[in-house]
């Protein structure tokens, strides 16, 4: 009977790219060299940085005041606060990753002020849920930042509440988070 060792000579972890995870033991190809746990594991080991609970404010948004005026906190304090959470997070917020989805936001402003109906920019802005699911189920972004866009989505709906509510707001953490996010 032929050796068996030639055949599987090569197969075991460390060849090909493959490592074995230190959480569960299973083979798997790290994105890095330096990864030592597989994706589930990951997943399972990840806990939001918050312990679980939401670090935004019960019945985040209200945007306005009486009058109809965007409350100050939503381009100050709130704002900050949000853009520090995401400075903090896991897996860490890139620029990139924030401009991509605030780059959308504003093609939907400018669809919006060009006479573009509401209802189609609705469309459009709803897309950002499941777009940002699916970052976060992935680990390209943060629970915190997928619960923002989803609270912020579902309150952008009529044109003031997307315009001065969002979009204002949006930009406040944008701009907060050019100091709290480094980039890799």
């Amino acid at each position: 009977m032929p050796d068996m060792k030639g055949p599987t000579k090569g197969s075991g972890p460390g060849n090909r790219g493959e490592a074995m995870c230190k959480g569960c033991g299973k083979i798997f190809t790290p994105r890095e060299p330096h990864h030592r746990l597989c994706p589930d594991c990951i997943r399972k080991d990840r806990t939001p940085s918050s312990g679980g609970r939401s670090t935004l404010p019960p019945g985040y948004p209200d945007y306005f005041e009486a009058g109809h005026v965007l409350k100050p906190e939503y381009v100050t304090s709130l704002a900050e606060d949000i853009a520090r959470e995401l400075g903090q997070a896991w897996p860490k917020m890139t620029m990139h990753q924030l401009r991509a989805f605030y780059g959308h936001v504003k093609r939907q402003e400018n669809a919006l002020r060009n006479h573009r109906p509401f209802n189609e920019v609705l469309v459009e802005i709803s897309k950002l849920k499941p777009i940002a699911s699916e970052r976060a189920s992935k680990a390209k972004i943060p629970d915190c930042f997928r619960e923002f866009i989803d609270r912020n989505v579902d309150k952008s709906k009529n044109e003031d509440a997307f315009l001065f509510g969002f979009v204002e707001h949006f930009q406040a953490v944008v701009a907060y988070c050019a100091g709290t996010i480094r980039e890799r």
